[in-house]
């Protein structure tokens, strides 16, 4: 098992941090501030419909302290990957291993110079998780409530290093790891979901069930969509067409109407937004590629008016 580093404490990165300490990994958490007092005070509940569990996590200030990790695993926010390059300075083994368990198109792009472009991944993540607090971690339920498996997954590749590093972290974290030849697709059809459901579930404040009750918000998911898929395609990414309505045809049949979005809790939780990985890079991408998406444009700009973080 490597000595893995996870570096972000919020909902994805301690609900990897717990599973994987479950699975017996040895396994670090970087975190800050008041959330490493509490994971250094109590452990975490894991909130989970297959069964709670208390799990006490190691946390650590700095990600090098206690020597380097062979595989690192990345699950803060887009703005802050940067500052967690930077940091991972000396913090990497020699040979090992960078994924990117993060939204938006560009984070293994940053990260990269941590470990080599060929042994630094970025991964689509497909796992409904909130933090309420930072020692209580909530798994959303993936499916209707009516049944049906659950669809929990990571995505990302190419085979090889990183694909193998991505299938053992899936496994022992309870996952399914889906091993692509072309991670970049995997990363933009994620980022049409993100931008379709995350924009919409914050902007109208709702829960999934209540946007497809309602024609012109669930209209505007699809415009988002397919906006995300022009600006894909332009960009040289092989999406089809209905990228977007197979997407809403899907949250249609899975997701039970009380799912959210990540957006949507920082909003209600009065954390900064996320818009610049998600609808944010839609916009960048189109004017880099001289596309129109209207839609995307004024989501931004209004995610950007009801951000938490705006005028700090």
């Amino acid at each position: 098992m490597p000595r893995t580093l996870v570096v972000g404490a919020g909902a994805i990165g301690c609900f990897i941090a717990a599973r994987l300490t479950l699975a017996g990994w040895p396994c670090r958490i970087h975190a800050r501030g008041t959330t490493l007092d509490a994971l250094r005070a109590a452990p975490v509940l894991l909130v989970d419909p297959d069964g709670d569990r208390r799990v006490r996590l190691d946390p650590v200030s700095d990600p090098g302290e206690r020597g380097p990790s062979d595989l690192v695993i990345v699950a803060v926010k887009r703005e802050a990957t940067g500052a967690v390059a930077d940091a991972l300075d000396g913090a990497l083994a020699p040979g090992g291993v960078v994924l990117s368990l993060q939204n938006g198109i560009d984070n293994a792009a940053i990260l990269a110079p941590v470990a080599g472009a060929e042994r630094t991944a970025g991964v689509a993540v497909y796992i409904g998780v909130r933090r309420e607090t930072p020692t209580r971690i909530v798994r959303l339920s993936g499916r209707r409530a009516d049944g049906g498996a659950r669809r929990d997954r990571l995505v990302g590749g190419p085979p090889g290093l990183v694909g193998d590093a991505l299938t053992a972290v899936a496994t022992a974290a309870g996952l399914d790891a889906d091993v692509v030849d072309d991670p970049r697709r995997a990363l933009w059809h994620k980022l049409v979901a993100n931008t379709a459901l995350n924009t919409v579930t914050a902007l109208g404040r709702s829960r999934i069930g209540a946007i497809l009750d309602d024609e012109a918000a669930t209209e505007l998911m699809r415009s988002l969509g397919r906006e995300a898929v022009a600006v894909a395609r332009a960009a040289g990414v092989t999406l089809t067409l209905d990228t977007a309505d197979e997407y809403l045809a899907d949250i249609r049949a899975r997701l039970a109407p009380g799912f959210g979005s990540s957006t949507l809790f920082d909003l209600e939780d009065g954390r900064p937004l996320e818009h610049e990985a998600l609808v944010g890079a839609v916009v960048r991408e189109a004017d880099r590629h001289d596309v129109a998406v209207p839609h995307a444009r004024s989501c931004d700009a209004m995610l950007r008016l009801i951000d938490p973080a705006r005028g700090r």
